[in-house]
This record gives C-alpha cells, sequence and structure tokens, in this order.
C-alpha cells in the first residue's frame, strides 16, 4: 500500500497491463494506478489475498511516465486480449511525447 502510494505522490503514471488471479476482469486492463485502484486492491486483498502491488504475479504493470521521464510514453492503439480469467494490454502503437 505505502509503495503505491508514493508512486502516486512521486506522480508516477502507471496502468495495469495484465491481470491473472480471481478478481480481476477485463476492466482492470489500462487502468491507471490512481487513489481509487489502491482502494480497490485494499479491497481484493481483504476479501480473496490478492498482493496488493501484484507481487504475486496478480497483475503487471507498465510506467508511461515519471518525473525523471524526459518525455512521456503516449499509447496510441492497443488491444484487450482476455482470455477465461485473465488477460493482457496488447499495446499496438506507442510513442514518445512531450510531457503536459
Amino acid at each position: 500500500r505505502e509503495i503505491l502510494n508514493s508512486l502516486i505522490d512521486l506522480k508516477f503514471k502507471v496502468i495495469i497491463t495484465g491481470v491473472y488471479a480471481y478478481g480481476f476482469d477485463e476492466s482492470w486492463l489500462g487502468r491507471e494506478i490512481n487513489a481509487n485502484t489502491v482502494q480497490e486492491l485494499i479491497e481484493l486483498n481483504r476479501r480473496l489475498g490478492v498482493s496488493i502491488v501484484g507481487e504475486g504475479g496478480e497483475y503487471e504493470t507498465l510506467v508511461l511516465d515519471t518525473p525523471f521521464f524526459k518525455k512521456r510514453i503516449k499509447i496510441l492503439k492497443y488491444e484487450k486480449i482476455w482470455k477465461g480469467d485473465s488477460g493482457y494490454l496488447k499495446v499496438l502503437k506507442a510513442t514518445l511525447a512531450e510531457k503536459t
């Protein structure tokens, strides 16, 4: 929890790109990690034992921006791949963009 809150406080932009545990559905793919996401992860941890930081492989992430990146990663085109009870975000096209 503290790790995720630190990332948010430090202005990291991180999205969820893969989900591989019970309790997650396709709506998690592409979701930015923010305060609401952290609350939902805490609830999944409470109900199902999911690691809040995905340490058990429950989910994967992609960092799109940080304070020390000179440019940010902008995803232009993606596809959600869902198979049964897990899936991932397949980035088809991305570019480096100026920070806003």
